[in-house]
């Protein structure tokens, strides 16, 4: 597919004639719009814009080439307005990241619709830890993310609703120190070695709940990814903090059991993440009005 957005970057630039500015407004950051100025400067063999320090002016190949760009964006998207309306075959890459969990239980059904009405439309998807995900999106990486909805959006993030799942606490099954800690009648929380998410919504659900009562917590490990604690804690090696879903969607689940701990964690609202801007692109609006009411298991 054609790369427009370093285009449309390029015209915000220079509106704003400010890197913060322009970066905000394109959903970017500073860094990563800087990049792609540098990247058409170097395809066009032409310095853009004189930078200052903080001060940044349009050369006159920059004032040119923005006349050819704004009338390029233009037309690109009278004609994929046309496109749309006329042919009703979209076309093109979706560029999407999720993690490994979510990829086998939420995907499937969540781009199910999509491609039954839209079956040209090719999918990307890579899988990482949920940690990442927005911040991929803000920095235009990927097109889509599903991800637990955190307590604060970037600016021009737009997000859709598709599930929710407990936050739990998980045991090992088997025998040893960390069962038998589990199974008294009060648990010694400053002695019980915990296993816990390194980064993320969880994580920082994880240490509330420890600061609020006041627990000096006893960390055997900090791991990226729900799936990577699952298997700590199957080795008796500490108690662990991942949403349900994770564990459901396990191998291991027949090793691990889940804690009936008061009060409860904060659940995760699982969401479809885009760029608000991006809902006029014709194929993430195709997603995003596919998914309208959607609910995954």
């Amino acid at each position: 597919m054609i790369e427009y957005e370093p285009l449309h970057q390029f015209v915000e630039l220079t509106r704003t004639l400010n890197f913060g500015r322009a970066a905000r407004a394109c959903y970017v950051s500073p860094s990563a719009l800087s990049r792609a100025i540098q990247r058409l400067e170097a395809q066009l063999g032409e310095q853009l814009f004189e930078r200052e320090h903080h001060k940044v002016t349009l050369t006159l190949a920059g004032e040119q080439f923005r006349h050819h760009a704004i009338a390029v964006l233009d037309e690109w998207h009278r004609y994929e307005q046309e496109r749309v309306e006329h042919q009703g075959e979209l076309t093109g890459t979706l560029h999407v990241y999720c993690t490994v969990t979510a990829a086998q239980s939420i995907v499937p059904d969540l781009f199910g619709q999509l491609r039954r009405t839209h079956p040209s439309i090719r999918i990307e998807l890579k899988t990482g830890y949920s940690s990442e995900a927005i911040d991929q999106l803000r920095d235009g990486e990927i097109d889509a993310t599903i991800a637990a909805r955190p307590t604060r959006f970037p600016a021009g993030i737009a997000s859709r609703e598709l599930t929710t799942t407990p936050v739990i606490f998980v045991a090992p099954r088997t025998d040893g120190p960390v069962r038998d800690l589990t199974t008294s009648r009060r648990i010694d929380w400053n002695a019980l070695p915990l296993v816990l998410p390194a980064h993320g919504l969880a994580r920082d659900h994880a240490d509330e709940w420890l600061e609020r009562r006041a627990i000096t917590p006893n960390i055997y490990a900090e791991i990226e990814g729900h799936e990577a604690i699952l298997t700590l804690v199957a080795l008796g090696c500490g108690i662990g903090i991942v949403p349900k879903l994770v564990l459901d969607k396990s191998s291991l689940r027949d090793r691990i059991t889940e804690l009936n701990v008061k009060p409860a964690l904060p659940a995760f609202h699982i969401v479809l993440c885009v760029r608000q801007r991006s809902l006029a692109n014709p194929l993430i609006r195709a997603l995003w009005d596919a998914n309208a009411g959607v609910q995954s298991p």
